[in-house]
């Protein structure tokens, strides 16, 4: 083996990594990027659920359970109403993932050793966080209870025991998903996270005609920059929306997930998606020059902080704040509330709007930078 031609090779492809974009990425940064992403996802466990309560009692007991609430860091006390249509409103919308209703008399009767009901109303949409929820406010309020009536018996100087501690009764009641069953609440976000295969096979719209010598004749003809890239981009988007209705037909009629929203607004919000998707798509395939090297980019981009970072399995609020922020930079992300809200919730535009405009300002400022990125010239 000649040692001068073999470390000439290495120098040759050194070279090549360092002035290729993308085997930079691929070779240095995306280990990185994947070490990060995936250490601080696998990570994350399920704590300050936001939870909204309603104190019907007013007294030094009830504010002393609510204070209690917050004591193990599982659940958050974000929200505090005498107004029912309030938690109604924060459980719609996903900023409380529970609800607590303390009824009048509630310290009269504890302190009294006789039994009081406590409503509880879970938001079901993510199944993992709302177990998380009821058995924290399960937990707790068994314990407060034995505690209070403790208390309260050794007062009298009468011995306490078992037999004689009356505990909470909780009333229970999961809205959106009352089964708490995994598929249902899991599926409107895997539909998200999928749908990003329509902007990875977009990636190879303007990459094949290089490989395949076809670009040298595009570039000879008066077509616009904005024209190319609007013509390669549609049939993806009409194909991506062809994809959501049969992935909404598999969901509703074989794994029985409901739509409680407006279909026609859903294939708005979708268009309004796949515009984001497909411009990130533009971009990548705009710096690259062979389909693999687009499609694997494509992949590192949609799929793992899809998965990861979307709040289909791990909750946003439990994230750390830089991760939460980078979250809400994948169109994945906006899409998994919106499915959530429109399936399970019915939900409208009065309470979607903040994620169809974040879409439609990143499909817009995606396609903005994939014009002028893209050059109409060869390399």
């Amino acid at each position: 083996m000649n040692v001068r031609r073999t470390l000439s090779v290495m120098r040759k492809e050194a070279w090549h990594i360092m002035r290729d974009r993308w085997a930079f990425v691929m070779t240095l940064l995306s280990p990185v990027f994947l070490l990060l992403t995936m250490a601080y996802a696998l990570s994350v466990d399920v704590r300050n659920v936001a939870v909204a309560v309603m104190d019907q009692d007013h007294t030094p007991l009830s504010r002393r359970y609510i204070r209690g609430l917050e004591a193990t860091g599982d659940v958050l006390v974000r929200y505090t109403t005498d107004d029912y249509a309030d938690l109604r409103w924060w459980l719609m919308t996903s900023q409380a993932k529970a609800a607590v209703i303390i009824p009048p008399g509630f310290e009269a009767r504890l302190q009294a050793g006789r039994e009081v009901a406590v409503q509880v109303l879970i938001e079901g949409t993510d199944p993992n966080t709302a177990n998380t929820a009821l058995a924290h406010l399960g937990g707790y309020t068994q314990q407060f209870a034995v505690s209070v009536v403790q208390e309260a018996l050794e007062r009298l100087g009468q011995p306490v025991g078992e037999a004689t501690l009356a505990p909470i009764d909780l009333r229970i009641r999961t809205w959106y998903n009352p089964t708490l069953k995994a598929v249902i609440g899991f599926l409107p976000a895997l539909i998200a996270m999928v749908m990003g295969m329509p902007a990875v096979a977009a990636t190879s719209a303007l990459v094949r005609e290089k490989e395949r010598g076809t670009f040298e004749l595009l570039i000879t003809t008066p077509i616009r920059r904005s024209e190319l890239l609007l013509g390669k981009m549609v049939p993806y988007v009409i194909s991506g929306l062809i994809s959501v209705l049969l992935c909404a037909a598999l969901a509703i009629f074989w794994f029985g997930t409901p739509f409680r929203g407006s279909f026609s607004l859903y294939l708005l919000l979708s268009t309004d998606f796949l515009l984001a998707t497909m411009g990130m798509a533009l971009i990548i395939s705009a710096l690259t020059n062979s389909q693999q090297a687009a499609q694997i980019g494509a992949i590192l981009i949609f799929f793992f902080p899809g998965f990861f970072l979307s709040g289909i399995f791990y909750p946003l609020f439990s994230m750390e704040p830089m991760m939460k922020m980078e979250a809400f930079m994948v169109p994945t992300t906006h899409y998994v509330f919106i499915n959530r809200g429109m399936y399970l919730k019915g939900q409208g535009m009065a309470a979607l709007w903040p994620y169809a405009t974040a879409l439609l300002v990143m499909g817009v400022l995606f396609l903005g930078l994939a014009m002028i990125l893209f050059k109409k010239k060869l390399a």
